[in-house]
């Protein structure tokens, strides 16, 4: 329910650019701040959750992602819709969205199931459109776009926060998280290694991509399908987006995180190249979208697991927000670029071409530059020992298990201290 903040863009994109006479790159400034405030609200609400646990950060969210709908519904002019759907519900995904979500999950599996489990939660993104599109399509169509738009809150008051109420759960240990809380330095060290800076990378070329969420519908009328199979295609998005989530989380529990995340980039990148092309029916425009869209999802959740293995529980939230800034930067960037492309040319295949080729560039990068080794063994590479030294401070009970085996295999010489 909560994803319906930002995927719900695509249905209001165009009543909202005949209601008000603006051009498209206009009518996009709103998600433009949606994406922004969501990096932003990331990493302010990751952190608040690394210190406070994920549970009160969630049910905040919820509540003021629903203001932000009801706000969104009253108002008249950019700089309202501006504040109410970019600012409130962009911050809002920040802290009520997967990426928190996620890290919650994250906390109550082992290595060995983590992939699945994230991807699971995972699929929550991608299935609200296919719930939730057909009913803000027929309120659209029925009433207006002010009239989804208040549906939406009243969806997330009445129903999302008794269920997250019900439903976010800390670990046990988040009392002694309370306790221990690293600084905002902590982070240093792993946002200097080059497998991380790699991810960050390409962590923005995903976040551009998704301009093909906003315009998807818009897509569908440039390729001289009606708006009718533009919703349908939201839909198809959403299923294809959740049955690959599970399929690549699944792959990346047993084959590697590295190689199956940059799959997903090589999948992507060939079905964007194709979508540039001309459709010659609606079937094979839905097929081409869920060959270049569905994968997004697998890579969010793939992602999001290796940030989390990397850094550990104490300092996830926060390193997810950063990654979550660069990606929402190229949110914001991709469609407010698709729009200009499509205001310029009259056609988004160009700007199509264009993408392709860069989720191409990001598989290679992906595949050649971070580690294929099995969960965990990368963490142990003499390379890396500033990233291994911070996971040992930053978590104290796995620098005692450390220190316990190294006693027993050296004799007596602490391997924090060696």
């Amino acid at each position: 329910m909560t994803s319906i903040g930002m995927n719900s863009f695509s249905l209001f994109l165009r009543p909202i650019e005949a209601e008000f006479g603006w051009s498209r790159t206009t009518a996009t400034v709103p998600y433009m701040f949606g994406m922004l405030g969501w990096g932003i609200g990331g990493v302010l609400f990751g952190k608040l959750a690394d210190d406070l646990g994920a549970r009160r950060v969630i049910l905040a969210g919820i509540l003021l992602m629903a203001a932000g709908f009801f706000g969104m519904s009253l108002s008249q002019n950019l700089w309202q819709l501006s504040l109410s759907y970019g600012i409130m519900v962009g911050l809002a995904k920040g802290a009520a969205g997967l990426v928190i979500i996620s890290l919650l999950v994250a906390k109550h599996y082992e290595a060995n199931r983590r992939g699945l489990a994230v991807s699971v939660i995972q699929t929550a993104s991608p299935l609200s459109p296919v719930f939730f599109s057909p009913l803000l399509y027929f309120l659209i169509q029925r009433f207006d776009w002010r009239a989804a738009a208040l549906a939406s809150g009243v969806l997330l008051l009445v129903v999302a926060f008794p269920l997250g109420w019900l439903g976010a759960r800390d670990p046990n240990d988040v009392a002694t998280a309370r306790r221990d809380r690293a600084s905002w330095g902590s982070c240093l060290p792993y946002l200097r290694d080059r497998s991380m800076i790699m991810m960050f990378a390409a962590r923005f070329s995903c976040g551009v991509a998704l301009f093909q969420t906003v315009h998807l519908v818009a897509i569908a009328l440039s390729k001289g399908f009606d708006a009718a199979t533009g919703a349908i295609a939201v839909g198809v998005f959403g299923g294809a987006a959740a049955v690959s989530a599970l399929f690549f989380g699944w792959l990346s529990d047993r084959y590697g995180r590295a190689q199956v995340l940059a799959l997903t980039y090589l999948v992507r990148g060939l079905g964007t190249l194709v979508l540039s092309l001309d459709m010659p029916n609606e079937l094979f425009f839905y097929a081409v979208v869920a060959l270049a869209m569905g994968p997004t999802f697998g890579t969010i959740a793939v992602q999001n697991v290796m940030f989390y293995e990397i850094v550990g529980p104490r300092m996830a939230g926060v390193i997810l927000g950063l990654s979550f800034i660069v990606h929402q930067i190229g949110s914001a960037g991709g469609p407010m670029l698709a729009s200009l492309a499509f205001d310029m040319t009259g056609s988004y295949d160009g700007f199509m071409i264009i993408m392709g080729v860069i989720l191409l560039a990001s598989a290679a990068l992906v595949y050649g530059t971070i580690s294929g080794k099995p969960i965990g063994a990368a963490a142990l590479n003499v390379r890396h020992a500033p990233t291994l030294t911070a996971i040992l401070i930053l978590n104290p009970q796995l620098q005692s298990r450390v220190d316990a085996s190294w006693d027993q295999q050296k004799g007596g010489k602490s391997a924090f201290s060696y």
